[in-house]
């Protein structure tokens, strides 16, 4: 896979991305200054597929994602479940 682009997005500014791939990374380039990002995915999605080593690429795992509230409703569930695939 290649990089078609490398964009640096603005500390307290909103951003949006139109990935028609279904694939993007995120990244903090900073080495001393920590990084929080919030992801709103619409349509929600059930879980999807993560890469948590580089050097693996072709090991992905499975993160299951919740929606702390889904048309107003409150749920519960257990944060960052992540499975080995």
């Amino acid at each position: 896979m290649d990089v078609t682009s490398d964009v640096v997005f603005e500390d307290d500014a909103p951003a949006f991305i139109n990935d028609s791939m279904g694939y993007h990374k995120v990244g903090n380039p900073s080495t001393s200054t920590p990084a929080i990002t919030l992801h709103l995915y619409c349509p929600p999605f059930n879980q999807c597929k993560i890469w948590l080593d580089p050097s693996h690429a072709s090991s992905p795992s499975k993160a299951c994602m919740c929606n702390y509230s889904e048309y107003g409703v409150k749920h519960s569930c257990e944060m960052f479940e992540v499975n080995m695939i």
